[in-house]
């Protein structure tokens, strides 16, 4: 049945979007979504099955089925004929371009550069140099039949986008008279000038006609040339040709659509009687009636389609509600124990004493920052991953994600008597599964991350909070409000147990000494037991951390400031490292920090002239060496640079 799961919930959650109706799931109220299936069932009748408007001729599947054909066809052949069209444009500019860079090149020869030399400076068409330069040009022109006058230019001026008649071959033209250009002769008109280099255009428009010009330098000696010889040439009478090859193309095309659209037809009547019959079934079952089933007819698409809708009607029937309802929040067993129990279900809203465990990375901040977002996600995913099957696996409830940290409850939707004892041993699993995931990460070359955990148990307000169009199974109360504030003391792979999850635990699990914390809302300090290990039925350890106590002796000067809540203070508080660690700094401060205060400093290396980046830490403790108070830093976020710098001071 799990591989029709899926085809049966794609098939429901398409209908229930194309019949506008309802789809039970996270985001509806628990009691409702219960009862709805039963109260449907119950309440269905033929006279109650929701009836079909006639669908109009453009809406049937045979009419879109024939125009999906003609579309097809028609872009098909458009494409092909475009194609062509191009090609044929492209090898007719390519062909007249070389036979005009011919033509050019052999008339600049035939022009003595002294004649059009004298033309320049005289300006005038009565000296015999302009006609003898106007006969070569006209032989030019008359030998290779071109219809259009052949002339020389000079003075070309970008800016202007102009250059001056010269000579022409026939027809007006004054010499020293202004000609306007078009864009599309402006680079080749001008790398002939500039380049020295026989150029031609491609074909462009202008207010007489489709053209393709070539240009050939006239030189005199070395240096620019004096003037380019411009020989137009129109390339209408290719484009006309061209035309008649796209109107055939465009008379296939019609064809082919024509027999598109029948065989379209034909395609789409024997398609749409199953899926008319799938539609009907669909609305009888929006209407609720769960015991229609469909005939499989066939086994293509269509027969597929018709397995999987009948595959769906058969697991809305008893799995539906717990699968969309609560197979993101609980382990299947929980899910299975609150579909059996009518009670049990009844989740509108009480108090109940729950172990609330908060989960939060450490270092995971700094490598979102710095890494490709696709693989920073991924990574955690994956730690997620791992945290929520351990969650799970002991009986807790995911309430929410928080960025990388863990909002999970234990004691509730389902009352277990022993949800501080479970809470604390997910704890011990989920730091355990932290070093697995660091010593693949290891592996892959990606960061090592620590994670604190705080535990709290108390009584909150369990069920749906939210309105009727959107809801969620939450926990709300002091108890949260505790738990997080727990979770802030520590720093990365320890575990916090409040004195209320202790007491209820004490017989069963080995703990640190008991240190006092002021924490927000709580009048009174607030004792924190470090957990370590836990017997009885889910008997385990931490896992051994890297030692603290390799530290090597330093001398450096120390400034920090302190973090008040989420906001970094002003104030600075100074002092001297005397001893570093690979995740502990001891330094002598002028004043006085409190335990767990949280701070951001640097370090100066020594012997490198280098400053690290900023590293994160939280006190940790006090001690006395030599009559004088020592503080203890325990870093919470350290760059990989700066870790690798100081793994360099242990290896020396």
């Amino acid at each position: 049945m799990q591989n029709a799961t899926r085809p049966r919930r794609a098939v429901h959650a398409a209908l229930q979007i194309l019949e506008g109706g309802e789809e039970v799931g996270a985001n509806a109220p628990l009691a409702n979504a219960h009862q709805r299936p039963r109260a449907i069932m119950a309440a269905v009748t033929p006279a109650s099955v929701a009836q079909l408007p006639p669908l109009r001729p453009w809406q049937r599947l045979s009419v879109r089925v024939a125009g999906l054909f003609v579309a097809v066809t028609l872009l098909a052949v458009g494409l092909v004929g475009e194609v062509l069209y191009e090609r044929q444009k492209r090898e007719t500019e390519a062909t007249l371009g070389a036979l005009l860079l011919n033509i050019a090149r052999t008339g600049a020869y035939l022009i003595d550069p002294d004649l059009h030399m004298v033309v320049q400076r005289t300006l005038t068409q009565e000296t015999s140099a302009y006609l003898r330069v106007r006969q070569a040009l006209s032989i030019v022109q008359d030998e290779n039949r071109i219809e259009t006058p052949v002339y020389t230019l000079t003075d070309y001026d970008p800016e202007k986008r102009q250059a001056r008649f010269m000579v022409t071959s026939r027809g007006p033209g004054v010499p020293g008279e202004p000609y306007p250009l078009v864009p599309a002769l402006l680079e080749p008109l001008g790398r002939a000038f500039h380049d020295n280099v026989a150029t031609h255009t491609a074909v462009y428009h202008n207010q007489s006609g489709t053209w393709i010009t070539a240009f050939a330098p006239i030189r005199n000696g070395p240096g620019p040339p004096i003037a380019v010889l411009d020989v137009d040439y129109p390339v209408t009478v290719y484009l006309v040709r061209l035309a008649a090859v796209r109107n055939t193309i465009v008379g296939a095309s019609l064809l082919g659509a024509l027999a598109a659209l029948i065989l379209g037809v034909i395609v789409a009547r024997r398609v749409a009687g199953p899926i008319t019959a799938l539609t009907e079934t669909a609305a009888r079952v929006q209407a609720g009636d769960l015991s229609v089933a469909l005939p499989v007819r066939s086994r293509d698409e269509v027969g597929r389609l018709t397995r999987a809708f009948n595959e769906m009607i058969e697991g809305l029937r008893q799995r539906d509600f717990i699968r969309s309802t609560f197979g993101r929040y609980v382990s299947p067993e929980v899910a299975q124990a609150l579909l059996a129990s009518p009670e049990a279900q009844r989740l509108g809203g009480e108090k109940r004493e729950v172990t609330v465990l908060m989960s939060d990375l450490r270092g995971y901040t700094r490598f979102a920052e710095l890494g490709d977002a696709q693989a920073v996600m991924a990574v955690l995913n994956e730690v997620l991953a791992r945290m929520t099957d351990v969650i799970i696996a002991h009986g807790g409830t995911i309430n929410e994600f928080i960025g990388d940290a863990i909002f999970a409850i234990f004691g509730a939707p389902l009352a277990h008597p022993d949800h501080a004892e479970r809470a604390a041993a997910a704890a011990i699993a989920m730091q355990r599964a932290m070093a697995d995931v660091n010593e693949a990460h290891a592996q892959r070359g990606l960061p090592r991350f620590e994670m604190g955990v705080g535990i709290n148990t108390g009584e909150a307000v369990v069920g749906n909070i939210g309105s009727e169009q959107r809801a969620k199974y939450a926990v709300v109360g002091a108890a949260v409000n505790l738990a997080a504030r727990v979770e802030g003391c520590t720093v990365g792979g320890q575990i916090f147990l409040s004195p209320h999850t202790y007491a209820r635990v004490r017989d069963l699990v080995e703990v640190g000494e008991p240190f006092p914390v002021e924490v927000k809302g709580v009048a009174e300090p607030l004792l924190l037991y470090e957990l370590r290990a836990i017997n009885g039925r889910f008997a385990q350890r931490l896992p051994e951390m890297a030692s603290d106590d390799e530290q090597v002796p330093m001398w450096l000067p120390f400034v920090c400031r302190v973090f008040e809540g989420k906001i970094l203070g002003k104030d600075e508080t100074s002092g001297t490292v005397v001893r570093l660690g690979r995740r502990r700094v001891d330094v002598r401060l002028d004043g006085t920090l409190p335990l767990l205060t949280n701070l951001r400093f640097r370090l100066n290396y020594p012997g490198l002239g280098y400053d690290s980046g900023d590293l994160y830490g939280k006190v940790i403790g006090t001690e006395q060496q030599e009559g004088t108070p020592v503080t203890r830093i325990r870093l919470t976020s350290i760059d990989p640079v700066d870790q690798q710098i100081l793994e360099t001071f242990f290896e020396s």
